[in-house]
């Protein structure tokens, strides 16, 4: 409402200039950055941090095969599986996440994806040997944007299968790309329905953070964005909101509504960005993207409503971190 009003009263003084023929428009007050910052750009970038979770993987190949009957008739298929590898292959899951407090008290808290540091919730999506999880060939995959999700074509086997073993019990925070110190942070709080996590580095405190803004963001603003795509950080780039409120259902145990579509540049590992408006205050969090014929740009990228993560902050006991005074404000 505060921002309805505002360009109510921009409008009215405009035609009020127009009307009497004399004085000029003023000048549209600068952007500025929380002290000690020159720009926008650098307090977005130094609230934005890279997060990796580690894992070992142990896969095995599926080999398939058919019987003949002793009437010349080709039986159900079968499954031939090679051993387990026992030299595990050590993966890095990267994304990205925002400091959204860092104090004395709760220490540094980060806002990413759930499925970002899913592996540290839900120790079930590691598999197990008994349990692994399936992989499938390419061909056998189709992708499908209402919602974001990927669908196994039906009677499509399985040419591999894996299970994943936590390397380290916590998540690996990088706030620079020259950092050669190990930062391990614990999740503290998470819902897997809106895709949001909350990462805690305790007794850390003093750094830069940013808040939620308390309007909607708005079909047409320009935005910033900083995260980690391909696990290469940080990368920094503006953009557009093309549409909002978008409610694509469920997929993959999340609700796809109050979505947010961009039209920024995006990719694995950007998972977990958070997404700014011009006075770095946060609108959303990147999440997923609508996927056209495989390619990540051009279906557009999604992103969770900043005011529902600021919502769900609030009734799930982390209001201290949503009312907090801004950054470099004044005491």
């Amino acid at each position: 409402m505060r921002w309805v009003k505002m360009a109510v009263i921009v409008a009215l003084a405009a035609s009020a200039l127009l009307l009497s023929g004399s004085g000029t428009a003023p000048e549209p007050a600068p952007l500025t950055a929380p002290a000690p910052f020159a720009t926008v750009e650098e307090f977005v970038r130094a609230c934005t941090v890279q997060i990796i979770v580690h894992v070992e993987k142990y896969t095995r190949t599926v080999t398939w095969y058919r019987e003949v009957t002793a009437d010349g008739k080709e039986g159900e298929w079968k499954a031939r599986y090679s051993p387990w590898s026992t030299k595990p292959e050590l993966i890095s899951v990267a994304g990205s996440g925002v400091i959204i407090h860092s104090g004395p008290k709760l220490g540094t808290i980060i806002l990413t994806n759930y499925h970002v540091v899913e592996y540290l919730i839900r120790r079930e999506s590691l598999g197990t040997p008994s349990n692994p999880i399936p992989i499938y060939a390419p061909e056998d995959l189709t992708f499908s944007d209402y919602p974001p999700r990927v669908i196994v074509r039906d009677g499509a086997r399985p040419i591999a299968e894996q299970y994943l073993k936590l390397f380290k019990d916590r998540a690996v925070i990088k706030h620079s790309e020259d950092q050669i110190y190990e930062v391990a942070a614990k999740v503290v709080h998470a819902d897997q329905l809106l895709d949001v996590a909350l990462v805690q580095l305790e007794g850390v405190f003093g750094l830069p953070y940013t808040t939620f803004r308390t309007t909607p963001a708005r079909v047409g603003e320009e935005v910033l964005i900083c995260g980690a795509p391909l696990g290469i950080p940080f990368s920094l780039d503006r953009g557009r909101v093309n549409q909002v409120n978008l409610n694509l259902g469920m997929s993959g145990g999340i609700r796809w509504d109050r979505q947010i579509k961009l039209d920024i540049a995006a990719a694995p590992g950007s998972s977990g960005s958070g997404i700014f408006d011009l006075n770095g205050n946060l609108i959303g969090v990147l999440h997923g993207v609508l996927v056209y014929s495989g390619n990540f740009i051009r279906g557009g990228q999604l992103a969770i409503d900043g005011l529902a993560i600021r919502e769900w902050l609030m009734w799930t006991g982390w209001a201290s971190v949503v009312f907090q005074p801004p950054y470099g404000a004044e005491p």
